[in-house]
């Protein structure tokens, strides 16, 4: 993947990459990935986004056994059902495509505080708003923006990404991530210099996307 700064080439360069050179990532690569994703807005200005790096091989292969163990258990569901075999295929299509994440040079949990300090969540706290989704929209739509941000800064840096949200679903322990205590974890994310360099997805058209009201 070729390093570039200019907007529209970062935006047409960026890709989920799932297969990574064993080249270690700089930690000033990660400093400014990290430094770019803080700049993104959010409510209040409450920057409720967390990067959490995990370096420790223990913990990472702390993290494969708990999610092997939520995959195994779904697959136990899902043989008692009347008919078995779409569950499972979707269960073992998602497991497959998950476990490259442990191998990756760089590999976050993200998620946002628990008590943000958004408009919604004030109102939530002061009992004139009932319901988590509400009180947590501003602190998701947060984590989109922190993460395009630091995913166009690795494409800046030479480097790819991926986000993957499928491999919650079988993490079955809360705080199974060490100083996630206090947040709401909404995605993992590797990064890494690429290995691969997939052809560009099939996009709608900006009108197909787009009309005057």
């Amino acid at each position: 993947m070729l390093m570039t700064t200019d907007f529209d080439s970062l935006v047409a360069a960026r890709r989920s990459i799932r297969k990574y050179t064993g080249e270690k990532v700089p930690d000033s690569h990660i400093l400014d990935m990290v430094a770019s994703a803080g700049n993104a807005p959010s409510p209040s200005n409450s920057q409720p986004v967390r990067y959490l790096h995990m370096v420790s091989s223990e913990l990472r292969q702390g993290i494969f056994k708990n999610m092997e163990t939520g995959y195994r258990n779904m697959l136990a569901q899902a043989t008692s059902l009347e008919k078995p075999r779409k569950a499972i295929n979707i269960l073992n299509h998602y497991w497959r495509y998950s476990r490259f994440m442990f191998h990756a040079p760089a590999l976050f949990a993200v998620g946002v505080e628990k008590q943000g300090d958004s408009f919604s969540g004030r109102l939530n706290r002061a009992g004139l708003m009932e319901g988590k989704a509400l009180e947590t929209m501003g602190c998701d739509i947060s984590l989109g923006l922190s993460l395009q941000l630091f995913m166009l800064k690795a494409v800046a840096l030479g480097l790819g990404t991926c986000i993957l949200t499928a491999p919650l679903h079988f993490l079955k322990r809360e705080n199974a991530i060490p100083g996630s205590e206090n947040l709401l974890i909404r995605c993992f994310l590797t990064a890494g210099f690429p290995d691969e360099y997939p052809a560009a997805p099939e996009r709608k058209q900006p009108m197909e996307i787009y009309r005057k009201v």
